[in-house]
């Protein structure tokens, strides 16, 4: 089994986009589990557009946590993949877990008794109880950062809040950190900011996930990337990369 955890504190960097492709094309690889860790729930979204609220609420993320469901008991099926949602009430989370603290590694002690290949983690842009619950579990946790000035600082902010999970993590397991360029286009001034991460010795930066129309397009209208084209390859490329 094979834990992906994709996440940054800042918002607006493809977290959502990225989980959904990725566990979409690693999918293909073998039986596959997405997790809606954000309260926004734009991956919930996209696998079931069409779906009412109401259509998540007998089993999520957060029921799960609250062990009032299992995880078999909660997943939805869309486009392969196996899909846990999540719900607006989950940013109540942090309030939850000051009660009963036994929520946060809970995440990672049922996926740990399920028979998936991959599961892919989505996350919220913040510091948060969530942050931390989807961080345990994680055997890789994977940063997409957008081309700002504020990309170099906002992973070091990210690298943080993962030491701070790990001494939660009483299995004592360092996690495999990658950084994921993304949005990235060819000026020079973008050209110059990938030499800069690059030129980190202790990061791990993945071949870039180029700015592309199409990604953002077919990700607002819940639909798949096309087998074969460009954007549908470098998330190939990345599960191959991640399996």
């Amino acid at each position: 089994m094979k834990i992906i955890t994709v996440a940054n504190i800042k918002g607006g960097t493809s977290k959502s986009t990225t989980a959904i492709h990725l566990a979409m094309a690693l999918s293909k690889k073998g039986k596959t589990l997405a997790v809606d860790m954000d309260p926004q729930a734009d991956l919930s979204d996209f696998f079931f557009p069409d779906e009412p609220v109401e259509f998540f609420d007998s089993g999520n993320t957060l029921t799960v946590l609250n062990a009032e469901t299992t995880i078999a008991e909660s997943v939805k099926k869309s486009n392969g993949v196996d899909v846990l949602p999540s719900i607006i009430e989950l940013s109540d989370l942090s309030y939850l877990a000051s009660k009963d603290f036994s929520m946060v590694p809970r995440l990672r002690n049922v996926l740990q008794k399920t028979d998936y290949k991959y599961i892919v983690i989505d996350t919220p842009g913040s510091g948060s109880a969530e942050n931390i619950t989807s961080y345990l579990p994680a055997s890789i946790i994977l940063i997409p950062v957008t081309p700002s000035k504020w990309a170099v600082r906002t992973v070091a902010q990210v690298l943080k809040k993962i030491e701070e999970a790990e001494r939660f993590d009483d299995a004592g397991k360092k996690k495999s950190v990658y950084i994921l360029p993304s949005q990235w286009g060819s000026s020079q001034k973008q050209t110059d900011l990938l030499e800069k991460l690059n030129s980190i010795r202790s990061l791990k930066i993945l071949d870039p996930i180029p700015k592309n129309e199409g990604i953002k397009d077919r990700t607002e209208t819940g639909k798949p990337l096309q087998e074969g084209t460009g954007p549908w390859k470098s998330f190939e490329a990345l599960a191959d990369k991640l399996k």
